[in-house]
């Protein structure tokens, strides 16, 4: 995980003390972007799960035993997409928390997500900030079903 020369040091994460520690699913194809949100999260002081697709997520979801606060997901990952693997895990896991993350444009996005959505690239900061906010907020980001989705 060698992504330090990648970053000027002016966007390099900084660590610092955590009051409490987060469980995160990173769900992210691209090795290098899963790899670097390892590292801000992991310097953010939360423990790390990582999957490479959505399917993946599910399974690494199903055998992980304790409580999973956050999901951050590509919206388009192999196999399951962020937004099914996301209802999904939520079926299981109502309260956890979704940041949905995409190089495409912001219509790839379901409409309630945009507020819990960064489009990429993004800086060490933008990941921080965001994990930060969600964090201090009480309600967790649910996918609308296709019985609940409101259409446009």
């Amino acid at each position: 995980m060698a992504l330090k020369w990648l970053l000027p040091l002016s966007m390099t994460a900084t660590p610092y003390f955590n009051e409490r520690s987060f469980t995160i699913l990173v769900v992210e194809d691209e090795a290098l972007i899963r790899d670097f949100l390892h590292i801000v999260l992991k310097r953010m002081g939360h423990v790390v799960l990582e999957a490479r697709d959505g399917a993946e997520g599910l399974t690494v979801s199903r055998n992980f035993h304790g409580r999973i606060d956050l999901v951050i997901s590509d919206v388009r990952t192999p196999k399951v997409d962020g937004p099914t693997m996301v209802r999904l895990l939520q079926a299981k896991r109502p309260g956890m928390k979704v940041l949905l993350i995409s190089g495409d444009s912001a219509e790839s996005v379901p409409n309630d997500s945009m507020k819990n959505f960064l489009h990429k690239p993004f800086p060490p900061a933008a990941i921080e900030q965001k994990v930060k906010e969600m964090s201090a907020r009480d309600e967790g980001l649910s996918i609308p079903t296709r019985a609940n989705a409101v259409p446009g």
